[in-house]
């Protein structure tokens, strides 16, 4: 069974970004951050594959609606507000750090700290499972919106596994909406 097909009659539990998809390509088990995890749509789906799975946002707002749905689902997610720009205040260590749909959000001054903070949290072999919107989004209006080969970029010293850059497949966002976005997408395996 693929990703895809996992909880077809699920929508809530069905990653709406592809990279998140492919983990499953890498890894069979391990812990997880998510990072920015907003609805949980990613952390509630790792959780089901059998990862161990921290979810952080900004916020606890979301908290108790992922709690739910995990119960349902018989998975338990870890829950912790945090930012990207303090991943170090864990104290501790990921096998996958997932950081989707946050960085076009900080401003360009901020996203070598952050992506530095998503390196830092993975342990040696781990793996970051990164995506951001791309300046092709015309007339999209975000903090940053990244160049071509920018992210990777950040991740010339990583053993790359996966990379794409293009007009990602559409998704429904949490209020509903209908939206598809040019991405930058990877999955890099960080060196001993």
């Amino acid at each position: 069974m693929t990703p895809e097909t996992t909880h077809p009659q699920q929508p809530n539990t069905k990653p709406f970004a592809k990279v998140v998809k492919r983990i499953c390509e890498f890894r069979s088990s391990g812990s997880v951050l998510d990072v920015g995890t907003g609805e949980g749509t990613h952390a509630l789906f790792l959780a089901s594959q059998g990862f161990e799975v921290t979810a952080l946002d900004v916020t606890d707002e979301k908290f108790a609606k992922i709690a739910e749905e995990a119960k349902q689902q018989g998975v338990h997610i870890k829950t912790v507000v945090g930012d990207v720009l303090s991943l170090d205040q864990l104290g501790t260590t990921f096998d996958i750090v997932i950081c989707t749909s946050v960085l076009h959000f900080l401003t360009a001054d901020k996203i070598a700290a952050a992506v530095e903070q998503l390196q830092q949290a993975t342990n040696p072999h781990g793996l970051n499972v990164v995506s951001a919107h791309t300046v092709k989004n015309e007339g999209e209006v975000r903090a940053h919106l990244f160049a071509e080969g920018e992210l990777q970029a950040y991740y010339k010293k990583w053993p790359m596994l996966y990379e794409w850059e293009g007009l990602g497949g559409p998704f429904m966002t949490p209020s509903g909406e209908l939206m598809q976005k040019h991405r930058s997408e990877l999955i890099a395996e960080k060196p001993e």
